[in-house]
C-alpha cells in the first residue's frame, strides 16, 4: 500500500474520533443514530452572465458510509437533526443547484460521505 492510501485511511479514521459528533439522520420514520458526524461547508458560486456573483453554502455532514447502512445512500429530502450551540436544528440533504449532487464520496476509498445540506428548522 503506497503511503498516500495509508494516510487517507488514518485521516478518515482520525478525522470523526478528533471533531465527531452526534446528530440523528432521518428518511421517512427511519431515524439513525451517528455518532461521528463531522461539519463542514462546501461554498458554491453562481456566476450567472451580466450579473453579481453569489456565493452560498450551508452546511456539510461528513458521515461513514458504515453509518447509513441500513439506509443505503443519501437521499435528497432526508433530514439530519443537529444540536448546535444548544439548539437542535434540522437540516434537510438537497442538491445546491448547481449541478452538484445532493452528496458525493468524500475520500477515494468511498468511506465517507460528503452530503450537503440546507436548514429547515428549529
Amino acid at each position: 500500500m503506497n503511503p498516500f492510501a495509508r494516510l487517507d485511511e488514518y485521516l478518515n479514521a482520525a478525522l470523526p474520533a478528533a471533531l465527531g459528533g452526534a446528530v440523528t439522520y432521518t428518511r421517512g420514520a427511519q431515524q439513525i443514530p451517528v455518532a461521528d458526524a463531522v461539519v463542514g461547508r462546501t461554498v458554491f458560486s453562481s456566476n450567472q452572465q451580466g450579473a453579481a456573483r453569489v456565493e452560498f453554502g450551508d452546511r456539510d455532514y461528513l458521515i461513514p458510509v458504515a453509518s447509513l447502512t441500513a439506509l443505503g445512500e443519501p437521499t435528497a429530502g432526508d433530514r439530519i437533526t443537529d444540536v448546535v450551540n444548544g439548539v437542535e436544528l434540522t437540516f434537510q440533504v438537497q442538491k445546491p443547484g448547481t449541478g452538484e449532487p445532493a452528496w458525493r464520496y468524500s475520500d477515494p476509498g468511498r468511506t465517507t460521505y460528503r452530503i450537503h445540506t440546507k436548514r429547515v428548522g428549529s
